[in-house]
């Protein structure tokens, strides 16, 4: 059998396990007649915490994302842990820590909990904000998977976007939430034996290179963009750098919906620490540490030529993975495009789900109950935009020949329009005139920050210890503003509501009639 021919029997192989995991949610979820909407959207609140930590953890390996935090290690050193690896370490403890308030509101999405505390306008306002986001992430990781997967099917890549689209919107419209979290499981387990490999390969790699003096060749060996003899400088850019980063970054990864629903997910307060230390652990290994592991040895198995990236992986170092998997045997790279599938299938059925989720749940859902529509109705019509969501997000990835802009832009507008809102609610103060002001404010100093710095300025263009961060302060500036604005318009406008501030429980809400009532059937 051919490499071709192998390959190709591994995706047909890999979609029928898919289509198989979506039908046993299907039936599962048909047990769940009463409530179906409630079901397909957050499992009724039953799933145990170990496998929402691992579907954390899935659904955050996603190989764009990795890939270019790799391809920043490369081009900094171990300044370019800041870059993803570090925020995201920081951000494990923030899970630890945030469980609690997260589950003292009821409610299924963050656009609810938002209009229970600031009311309806604030809720279509961070809605459409969640959309374009997680739009932009799904479709990304789908032109990431697809260009991952064309030299291994000899097929243009939309065709692989294709594959890697159509079994999440069929098991996605069978199952929901819950065929997320089966589905992720099974990833999961190839997304393990993909990073080994690959962390294999790419030790194997810089090994030969170096005669086994790997670390000592990699402290002498100069990255493209770090500084001269500061490979393995955390501050290599300066302090600013990390600044920016963490300002910019960090807001925004601490109130991702998928993050937050698999926190409400879980029957108790108990349960949901259960997969925040899972996910802990299973994040910490698997989406920090070895990629960062794989991205040094391939400043030694592929040292920069000349100042600058070769050829084999790519002049902005984003094809470090394809470059490791291409030295290993033909059966292992039938196995790792397998692995490929995995990480970008759990990531797409993460973002897709929830991007369809304010659309469907907080904006058509509510006016589909006024209007005295049935659950059977509403929960077609929530099926219905899981699948426009991944067709929209193909349709856009199949309209790229890069990530773009709006990739980068969205994860500005995830901290300053979404997450500094949603930090709020703890404020008793804040009201629905702060908010509002604050997330549209932090939308325009997001945008034309990342004008000014991406088409205007250079590096030069800021003081010499600001010089470090140039590239990155468009999200820190985002956060900034909408805080600046937020505070002051609260405090200068009317104090909210008493049964608003109230809507924010002293206690986590564990009880699932309580939770219910507050979220659901109330």
């Amino acid at each position: 059998m051919s490499l071709l021919t192998a390959c190709w029997a591994g995706v047909v192989v890999y979609c029928l396990i898919m289509f198989g995991l979506g039908y046993i949610t299907r039936i599962r979820s048909a047990k769940h007649e009463n409530l179906p909407n409630f079901e397909f959207w957050i499992a009724k609140r039953e799933l145990p915490g170990w496998r929402l930590g691992v579907s954390l953890a899935s659904g955050w390996l996603m190989l764009g994302w990795i890939g270019f935090g790799m391809a920043q290690v490369y081009m900094y050193g171990a300044t370019g842990l800041w870059i993803l690896p570090i925020p995201w370490f920081i951000l494990c403890f923030i899970i630890l820590l945030i469980v609690p308030f997260v589950r003292r509101i009821s409610a299924v999405s963050l656009p609810q909990a938002l209009e229970k505390r600031f009311g309806t306008s604030t809720r279509l306002l961070t809605a459409v904000f969640s959309v374009f986001v997680f739009l932009a992430w799904t479709q990304a990781e789908l032109f990431v998977g697809g260009s991952l997967m064309q030299s291994f099917l000899n097929v243009p890549a939309w065709v692989c976007m294709a594959i890697l689209s159509v079994p999440v919107m069929v098991y996605m419209a069978m199952g929901g939430f819950r065929a997320s979290i089966l589905t992720d499981i099974a990833q999961f387990v190839l997304m393990a034996i993909f990073m080994f490999v690959l962390a294999y390969a790419a030790w194997h790699a810089a090994s030969l290179a170096t005669s086994g003096h790997v670390w000592e060749t990699l402290a002498n060996t100069d990255t493209v963009s770090g500084p001269k003899g500061g490979t393995m400088s955390l501050l290599g850019n300066g302090w600013m750098f990390p600044l920016a980063l963490l300002i910019g970054y960090l807001p925004g990864w601490m109130t991702e919906q998928d993050l937050l629903i698999r926190i409400q997910g879980a029957p108790s307060t108990k349960e949901a620490m259960k997969g925040a230390w899972t996910g802990f652990v299973l994040i910490a290994l698997f989406v920090i540490g070895i990629p960062a592991f794989i991205a040094f040895c391939a400043i030694v198995a592929y040292p920069p030529v000349g100042g600058a990236a070769p050829e084999a992986i790519g002049a902005d170092a984003m094809s470090i993975i394809p470059a490791f998997i291409k030295t290993l045997p033909a059966w292992v790279q039938v196995l790792m495009l397998v692995g490929i599938m995995g990480c970008q299938m759990s990531t797409v059925d993460t973002f897709s789900n929830v991007a369809a989720l304010p659309i469907a749940h907080d904006m058509v859902d509510p006016a589909m109950r006024k209007n005295g529509a049935s659950e059977r109705s509403r929960l077609l019509v929530a099926r219905l935009v899981s699948v426009v969501c991944i067709a929209a997000s193909l349709g856009l990835a199949l309209m790229n020949d890069k990530l773009g802009d709006v990739y980068y832009i969205s994860s500005g507008v995830l901290s300053a329009s979404i997450a500094i809102p949603a930090m709020f609610i703890f404020w008793k103060r804040a009201n629905a005139a702060g908010i509002t002001s604050g997330s549209l404010v932090g939308f325009i100093a997001t945008v034309g920050m990342y004008w000014l710095e991406y088409k205007k300025m250079t590096a030069t263009s800021f003081p010499a210890f600001m010089q470090g961060g140039y590239g990155y302060y468009y999200i820190g500036v985002g956060v900034l503003a909408a805080v600046v604005v937020l505070v002051p318009v609260s405090l200068l406008t009317g104090a909210p509501k008493k049964e608003q501030v109230d809507a924010v429980q002293i206690n986590p809400v564990d009880d699932p009639k309580l939770f219910l009532e507050g979220s659901y059937g109330g």
